[in-house]
C-alpha cells in the first residue's frame, strides 16, 4: 500500500474546489445531512454519478469527507464532512457572501464586517488609534489587508 499523499493546504483545496463545478453543492447537501450519492444527484439532476463520483474521490483525498458503509446487506456508502470539510465550506461560504456584498457595493466598510459576521473591533491587547486631523485615511488597500486579516482571524483553525 503507498504511503498517503501530503495533506494539501487550506487555500489549495478551497481554490480546488471552487473551480470544480457541483464541489460546493455536494459540501451543502452532506453539511445537511443528506449523505447517500444517490440522493444528491436526484436533488441535482445535471450531476452525473460519473462526476459524483470524481468529486468524492477527491474530497476524500483532501481529508474533507469521510465514508461510512451502511450495514450489509445494503451496498450504499454514506459521505459525511469531516471537521476539515466543515471549516472550507464555512470559508466558501465566507466568500459567497463576499461575492453577494461585491454585488451590492452600497455598504459603507463597517457594515461590510458586520455582514459578513466578524467583529469589527481590534484584536484583543491592542487599542483604537485616536482619531485626530493630522491623521490621513487608510488607502483602500490597507484597509482590504485589514479585512482579510480579520476573515482569517473569524475562520476557526
Amino acid at each position: 500500500m503507498p504511503p498517503p499523499p501530503p495533506l494539501v493546504g487550506t487555500a489549495a483545496i478551497t481554490e480546488n474546489l471552487l473551480k470544480r463545478r457541483w464541489s460546493a453543492n455536494i459540501l451543502r447537501y452532506l453539511a445537511n445531512g443528506i449523505s447517500d450519492p444517490a440522493d444528491i444527484t436526484r436533488h441535482e439532476p445535471m450531476l452525473t454519478p460519473a462526476v459524483m463520483t470524481e468529486r468524492l474521490r477527491a474530497m476524500l483525498r483532501f481529508d474533507l469527507v469521510a465514508r461510512f458503509p451502511r450495514p450489509l446487506p445494503s451496498k450504499v456508502v454514506e459521505f459525511r464532512l469531516t471537521l476539515r470539510g466543515k471549516r472550507i465550506l464555512r470559508m466558501i461560504e465566507l466568500i459567497e457572501r463576499l461575492d453577494q456584498f461585491d454585488q451590492r457595493q452600497t455598504v459603507e466598510s463597517a457594515d461590510f464586517e458586520e455582514y459578513l459576521g466578524i467583529d469589527p473591533a481590534p484584536p484583543s491587547g491592542r487599542s483604537p488609534q485616536a482619531k485626530s486631523s493630522s491623521i490621513r485615511k487608510p488607502s483602500k488597500a490597507s484597509q482590504s489587508l485589514a479585512t482579510t486579516a480579520r476573515l482569517r482571524a473569524a475562520i476557526p483553525n
